[in-house]
């Protein structure tokens, strides 16, 4: 063991340590953040589809229930938005805590007010600003909002968070300080063994075999032994449930053990924001995509740097030698300690060193690479990928406003965005303003802000992929949904239009009536633009509503009607 890696073990160890007694301490000081019986849709860091969950999901079944301080503190944030976490508060506490309260309907009077006063102020919905700390103080218990389902949200709840205030780290608060009834074990579904080496063999193949498990006395485990040559991995597709519920959550602590000897341990008690697309470094992110299946990969990739792994031996990697016989016991922990256990047996192989073929483009993690063909370049640099990988690139056919680009396969996880340029001809200069990059799958395009710089149109890009240019000439649409040509909205609490944008997306909307600026709230999900009437709007004997939409290629969109009050 190297004194880097050794070094990353007691630095895993140390934050697990450390973020565990943290709330530990604060078990009896911190409230539940709802006053109505405590059930969860979601837990701490289980995997989502490029992160891990940094806090616990509660359901609450309808809008308006009472969200409550969970100790005494002021409110240092206040977040409203048509994205993420929707309407939000951030309070801070005297323990060096940050909780964090999401997906909200409305606030407190006192902040409600605030709120809107600089969304005003502002000419905008969304808001993201920081307070100072004697603006607006609670005491443990008291409400500070309500619950809601604004911003990307499935549902009514709330979602909530603890973290370390230093370092904005969310912590795990499930049994350390609230404790949710479960006695039901993780379910194993799935074991995989990957070949770690091109020499590597797994039952007489260099590629990922799958294997299904059966139950027997309380063990998860395979008939047969499994026969395996050079370095491999193990990976494990498992869920955990709760009592009382059928969703589906994450464990906390997976151990693996080759001949009883501990040489993999993940325990996901905090979380870093910076590191989280290192969750399709744990999962496999190819098993993810295609299959949508969760499989926890029981090594570590090179560059992924997550602090997760109290300990390791040889990153999770090992190898049987041939003509010996290996045995392998893994443990999955949920956060209420219920424990399933899989066992396995493994038969040493000749690794396959007859006729290997060296993989072709193959690109060290650990290295940049330019490549470029035409009027395509594509630039990788040493952050970018976990591991090794073949990344292929070419042109695959001709397009409209350019060619259009392979880049490495959908399946390969990126730890950072690799950038993606295009020459433009001369005869698409004078679209230069309307053009952007656009990645391609399964016969959809998805719009990447483009950068654009002299003769070159350049993006940004979190996926590879087929890449190509595209224009977007067209405006936003806008749509009346309760409002017609001098109709008489006195009855009515709000105005609402449908706006949408089937290109590069809507960028800014505004609303106007008598050409003064009224606050329209953004509901993305449903295309919905409301202004509910208030004491903002400018009294006359006659009234006119202009609704402006900007899309990300400065299309504009523009409805105008008449009406009265």
């Amino acid at each position: 063991m190297n004194g880097t890696r050794l070094t990353f073990i007691i630095l895993c160890i140390s934050i697990f340590v450390k973020s565990y007694g943290q709330l530990e301490n604060y078990k009896h000081q911190f409230v539940n953040p709802l006053r109505i019986e405590q059930s969860l849709s979601g837990n701490f860091g289980e995997p989502r589809s490029r992160h891990f969950h940094t806090g616990l999901d509660y359901r609450t079944w309808a809008d308006g229930k009472d969200v409550v301080a969970i100790a005494d503190g002021y409110v240092y944030r206040v977040l409203v938005s048509p994205w993420g976490y929707g309407m939000a508060i951030y309070m801070n506490h005297p323990s060096g805590h940050t909780s964090v309260y999401g997906h909200l309907s409305k606030f407190t009077p006192e902040i409600e007010k605030f709120v809107t006063d600089l969304q005003y102020k502002n000419h905008s919905f969304a808001i993201d600003t920081v307070l100072p700390q004697d603006m607006f103080t609670f005491k443990r218990g008291e409400t500070i909002a309500y619950s809601g389902n604004t911003g990307f949200s499935e549902g009514p709840h709330l979602h909530f968070e603890i973290r370390e205030t230093d370092t904005e780290h969310p912590l795990n608060p499930l049994e350390t300080v609230y404790h949710i009834k479960d006695d039901k074990k993780p379910e194993i579904t799935k074991l995989f063994v990957y070949p770690l080496s091109e020499k590597s063999i797994v039952d007489g193949s260099n590629y990922r075999k799958e294997y299904k498990l059966e139950k027997s006395n309380g063990v998860y485990t395979y008939k047969n032994s499994m026969g395996i040559g050079g370095p491999v991995g193990i990976g494990l597709a498992y869920v955990d449930r709760m009592t009382g519920t059928t969703n589906r959550y994450g464990a906390k602590t997976v151990k693996l053990y080759l001949d009883n000897e501990l040489i993999y341990h993940s325990e996901v008690s905090e979380l870093d924001f910076e590191k989280q697309r290192c969750k399709n470094s744990v999962f496999d992110y190819d098993c993810y995509l295609n299959d949508k299946l969760h499989v926890h990969k029981l090594f570590v990739e090179p560059n992924n740097d997550l602090k997760i792994f109290p300990y390791l031996v040889n990153d999770g990697e090992f190898y049987i030698p041939d003509g010996s016989n290996g045995h392998v016991k893994i443990e999955v922990y949920d956060y209420a300690g219920n424990v399933s256990e899989v066992e396995i047996n493994l038969s040493g192989r000749d690794a396959c060193y007859d006729n290997i073929v060296q993989s072709k483009n193959l690109l060290e993690w650990d290295k940049s690479y330019m490549l470029a063909e035409e009027e395509c370049r594509v630039e990788i640099d040493s952050a970018v990928l976990f591991t090794d990988e073949k990344i292929e690139f070419k042109k695959v056919k001709e397009g409209k406003y350019s060619s259009v680009y392979k880049v490495g396969e959908e399946n390969i996880p990126q730890k950072k965005d690799f950038l993606i340029s295009f020459y433009l001809d001369d005869e698409f200069l004078s679209l230069a303003d309307k053009m952007f990059v656009v990645r391609e799958r399964e016969g959809k395009f998805r719009y990447i802000n483009p950068i654009r710089s002299q003769r070159y149109i350049s993006a940004s890009s979190s996926y590879f992929g087929q890449f190509y240019l595209w224009v977007d000439t067209i405006a936003p649409k806008i749509k009346p949904k309760n409002i017609s040509q001098n109709r008489n909205m006195s009855n009515n609490s709000y105005i609402e239009v449908e706006i949408e944008d089937n290109f590069s997306g809507i960028n800014q909307f505004d609303m106007y009536i008598n050409d003064v600026w009224v606050l329209g709230q953004y509901d993305p999900r449903k295309h919905q633009l409301r202004y509910y009437f208030d004491d903002k709007m400018p009294k006359a004997d006659s009234y006119k509503l202009n609704v402006v939409v900007t899309d990300n290629c400065n299309n504009v969109g523009i409805y105008e009607v008449d009406f009265r009050y």
